[in-house]
C-alpha cells in the first residue's frame, strides 16, 4: 500500500527531500528513505495546537510560551495516532522526538540511544531548514552559517557521524 503524505508548507517539503535523500546516504534503501520522508514532511503537524502569537512571536519564547511550544510534538504524535502502518509508526516517533539531542538535552531529555536512527535524520534536516529559512525574530541564514552551527554541535545536539553525512549531502546538493 502507498501512502501519500502532503507536507503542510513548503519548509515541509524541503524537510521531506531532504530526510529521504539523507536516508539513502546513510545506507537505507529507496523505499525505506521513501517512508522517513513522508512521515519527516509532518514532524510539526503538532503546530496547529500552538497559538499563532507564540508560533511567530518576533522575541524570545518566555517560559509558559516555551512550555506551549514544546507540546506541538505531544499534539503531533497524537494526531498522527490513525496513521496505518510502519509509515504511522515512524511519523509518530519524529513528530514527538524530533526535538531531541544527542546529549539528552532536548525537550523530553531522551538521550540518542534511546531514539530510531529516522528521528535523527529528521531533527537534523528540522534545523537544517530552519537555519536557512527566515523567520519573524530572524533572517534565513546562510548554507555556510548553517553547516558551520550544525558542526558545531555535533556531539551536543547531533550524532557527530550523521553531522558528517548530512554535511556531506549538503555539499554534494550545493552548487
Amino acid at each position: 500500500m502507498k501512502h501519500i503524505i502532503t507536507p503542510y508548507s513548503n519548509e515541509d517539503k524541503i524537510v521531506a527531500e531532504l530526510a529521504s535523500a539523507l536516508a539513502l546516504a546513510c545506507g537505507t534503501g529507496t523505499a525505506t528513505a521513501s517512508l522517513i520522508g513522508e512521515a519527516a514532511a509532518l514532524h510539526d503537524v503538532g503546530k496547529f495546537r500552538v497559538s499563532n502569537s507564540i508560533i511567530n512571536k518576533k522575541g524570545k519564547l518566555s517560559p509558559c510560551e516555551y512550555k506551549a511550544m514544546k507540546t506541538h510534538t505531544i499534539w503531533g504524535a497524537n494526531m498522527l495516532m490513525h496513521l496505518p502502518g510502519i509509515v504511522g509508526i515512524i511519523a509518530r516517533d519524529i513528530a514527538l522526538w524530533h526535538h531531541e539531542k544527542f546529549d539528552g538535552t532536548g525537550y523530553w531529555g531522551k538521550r540518542a540511544n534511546e531514539l530510531p536512527f529516522y528521528v535523527h535524520i529528521a531533527a537534523i534536516c528540522d534545523v537544517y531548514v530552519a537555519l536557512i529559512s527566515p523567520r519573524p525574530y530572524k533572517r534565513g541564514w546562510t548554507i555556510d552559517e548553517a553547516l558551520d552551527h550544525i558542526r558545531a554541535q555535533a556531539g551536543k545536539h547531533f550524532s557527530p557521524i550523521m553531522t558528517h553525512m548530512f554535511i556531506k549531502l549538503i555539499r554534494e546538493q550545493s552548487p
